[in-house]
């Protein structure tokens, strides 16, 4: 039987709020946004992003329940490489694997573009295979890095990042100029 498509809400904060209290506790939840204080920081980082433009967050609903997010923010805004924003992403069990992530992926890149990005980049913990997979499937042309050495222009921003994560990340990076046409 086909799945439903998702309908994506965008910056509904009480349907952010329900998905947190419902899966908190699933391993594939942020690590860093379990506990709740932690969480409602992180949620009024994301509005006032939203406030000022520098972030949007969407909740993919089926049958009227959330079941995943994507919150796209302000990554870098820098003369050498242009604006880019990162994505994060949670889909609950249940819906991996359905179409859940390829919507969320794919309105993440239309935010971002939306948000005057050239780029979209992803942290993902080298630990979690699921999540590079993931990403790689909506955006198999992505450049990805590990190592700061190695990361040219965008070596600060991934040092940063593992720095803030607290543990090894790759990170990922999309040119956005294949969707420069959905703004």
């Amino acid at each position: 039987m086909p799945h439903r498509p998702y309908r994506l809400r965008v910056n509904d904060w009480s349907a952010l709020e329900d998905l947190y209290l419902r899966f908190a506790e699933d391993p594939g939840w942020p690590q860093e946004a379990r506990a709740r204080r932690a969480w409602e920081h992180l949620v009024q980082t994301w509005q006032v992003g939203a406030w000022l433009g520098d972030a949007q967050v969407a909740v993919a609903d089926h049958g009227g329940e959330p079941v995943g997010f994507a919150a796209v923010t302000l990554a870098l805004d820098e003369p050498q490489l242009g604006r880019a924003m990162e994505v994060g992403t949670f889909v609950a069990p249940a819906h991996r694997g359905r179409g859940a992530n390829d919507a969320l992926k794919i309105w993440s890149a239309q935010a971002a573009v939306r948000l005057g990005a050239a780029w979209l980049t992803a942290c993902i913990p080298v630990h979690n295979a699921r999540a590079r997979r993931a990403f790689v499937k909506v955006f198999p042309g992505a450049e990805v890095y590990e190592h700061p050495e190695s990361a040219g222009p965008w070596r600060e921003y991934l040092k940063r990042r593992a720095f803030a994560a607290g543990e090894p990340v790759r990170l990922y990076v999309v040119h956005l100029s294949n969707f420069s046409h959905l703004r």
